[in-house]
């Protein structure tokens, strides 16, 4: 890796011209690379981002006054200031000129672990070419200057110039300009591959890859070519120990038939952090195939968590699939029988079966503010399909809160009761024991089992209805910055009570923190975690909304 060091340092001063930036470097890049690392479109996006409404605002809130405070700008700008002056440029124009347009950086680590065998090559297209051949000509000049480097020599592939740079007492450093892209290496025929691509004119697979992906107009790319990681993998597997051999065993399996994954970064009104993977039709393993690949519908029971719920998550899947797609994953069968073992007694081994095939597809658990108390009232739901699984289930969980009133009851003065509500719903209740507001209860509602922290937390779940899933996006998890932040100053106090008696922390400390996460929550609005998906691959994206758009 060391000898990658000059390349990173070289990045600030790369790039060549022609149209379409990334379609032109991606012509002339390593198309099977390990680690391919896009960034596009930085001129515009720093733009678009200091004209921002976000912009504008961060400085006046809470936590951009904390942060710009602490910064002292003029010591940065002078910090930088003399490389900038001996090179003749400004910050400004390596950013417009040199880097606004696409730069990106290819590693392939050695076949053997020779550090020799490692490929790596770093890739601009430069908005103006003249600017960057400016800007090498002077960092060249500079380090002959310095010692660094000993001389500058030309040399030629195919009839085309590139060019070495000589040092004294390290491996040479070689680069060319070619079809409007800078391309710099301490590898020579990763330069001389440059030149030929460029030459034979050949079709970018990569940039094919990159839609299919998903991931070809977003910000910042890195993918991921998984064959040159197959060779590793295979070493762990054969030297794993028993325990965890059948894990990976599986996990070998469908990384066999992976065929590209990506992480992209955009940037539009929210910010986008993506995840894409790609399989290779008809290698991917059957336990696997459900769940990574296929398309996605919205789980209905979203309509039924509140809009201003903390946290949430949701999903839709059947129980007995779960335990398959384990058993499956773990190559375990026994992982089957140990469901078995501990939940047939409670609900009938003979009906078990049934109770875990009814069980499902809408599943959600989410946090809310509290109505009574201070705790935040968890609920989770799951639907229920016919009514012979929902009286299994209601003496199964029954049984549950007996034993726990028995066990607790048994080694505590103050006593928990089991409260039979006229609407159905069954309740833990110990005024002297538990916390205000927290009362653990179970219901069914709308076909749904639903077990919360209050009753009126069951009593309040509504009908969920299906609705449209936006361009086929299914959403898996919400977080509320405005509902966290709220509920932290609403009840900061009695919980930095509770957790401190619980052993949890210094009283004060404890508030100190909560203040510090409320500063910092004043950033965002929400993050939601989505998903998306075909007969060949999954996009999992995690997409925060900030407090003002970013355009």
């Amino acid at each position: 890796m060391k000898r990658l060091l000059p390349l990173i340092a070289l990045l600030v001063f790369a790039a060549p011209a022609v149209a379409a930036p990334r379609d032109e470097l991606l012509r002339v890049a390593p198309q099977d690379a390990a680690l391919f690392v896009l960034v596009q479109n930085a001129r515009d996006h720093v733009k678009r981002l200091q004209d921002s409404p976000f912009a504008k605002w961060l400085p006046q809130s809470a936590l951009g006054k904390q942060l710009l405070g602490g910064v002292d700008l003029k010591q940065v700008r002078d910090g930088v200031e003399p490389l900038f002056n001996a090179l003749g440029v400004t910050p400004a124009e390596v950013l417009a000129d040199v880097l606004g347009d696409a730069a990106a950086f290819a590693y392939t680590p050695s076949p053997t672990s020779e550090e020799s065998g490692e490929r790596a090559i770093l890739l601009v297209r430069p908005g103006k070419p003249e600017t960057l051949a400016k800007l090498v000509d002077k960092l060249n000049a500079i380090q002959m200057a310095s010692g660094e480097v000993k001389s500058v020599a030309s040399r030629k592939r195919r009839g085309e110039d590139y060019f070495e740079r000589v040092k004294p007492n390290a491996p040479s450093d070689f680069y060319c300009f070619r079809g409007g892209v800078f391309a710099f290496s301490s590898s020579e025929p990763d330069i001389h591959a440059v030149i030929d691509r460029d030459k034979d004119d050949a079709k970018p697979a990569l940039a094919a890859k990159l839609q299919k992906l998903g991931a070809a107009d977003s910000f910042i790319v890195a993918a991921i070519h998984p064959r040159h990681f197959d060779r590793e993998l295979a070493a762990k597997l054969a030297q794993a120990k028993p325990a965890e051999k059948a894990i990976l065993e599986r996990f070998h399996e469908a990384w066999l038939a992976l065929d590209a994954a990506a992480i992209h970064l955009a940037f539009d009104s929210d910010v986008e952090l993506g995840v894409s993977i790609q399989f290779q039709p008809g290698k991917i393993p059957a336990f696997a195939r459900g769940w990574l690949t296929g398309p996605r519908t919205n789980p209905a029971i979203w309509s039924a968590i509140p809009n201003d719920a903390i946290v949430a998550i949701a999903g839709q899947f059947k129980a007995s699939e779960l335990v398959e797609a384990m058993s499956a994953a773990n190559a375990q069968p026994n992982l089957k029988a140990a469901v078995e073992q501990i939940l047939g007694p409670v609900f009938g081994k003979d009906k078990l079966p049934q109770v875990l095939a009814a069980l499902g597809p809408q599943w959600g658990v989410w946090a809310e503010s509290p109505k009574v108390g201070f705790l935040p009232t968890v609920v989770a739901a799951v639907q229920v399909e016919g009514k012979p699984a929902e009286k299994a289930l209601a003496r199964g969980i029954g049984y549950g809160f007996n034993t726990l009133r028995v066990a607790y009851n048994s080694s505590h003065s103050d006593q928990i009761e089991i409260v039979d509500h006229d609407d159905g719903i069954t309740s833990l209740a110990n005024e002297k024991g538990f916390p205000a507001g927290f009362q653990p209860s179970f219901g069914f509602r709308h076909g749904y089992l639903i077990v919360a922290g209050h009753p009126d937390a069951i009593r309040r779940f509504p009908e969920p209805k299906a609705g449209p899933s936006a361009s086929g996006e299914a959403l898996l998890a919400r977080v509320s910055a405005v509902a966290l932040r709220s509920y932290l100053r609403e009840h900061r106090e009695p919980l930095a009570k509770f957790l401190a008696a619980k052993g949890q922390g210094a009283e004060a400390e404890t508030l100190r923190q909560f203040d510090q996460i409320a500063t910092l929550l004043e950033l965002a609005d929400r993050l939601e975690l989505a998903t998306r998906g075909d007969e060949t691959g999954l996009r999992v994206i995690a997409r925060l909304r900030l407090a003002k758009p970013l355009k």
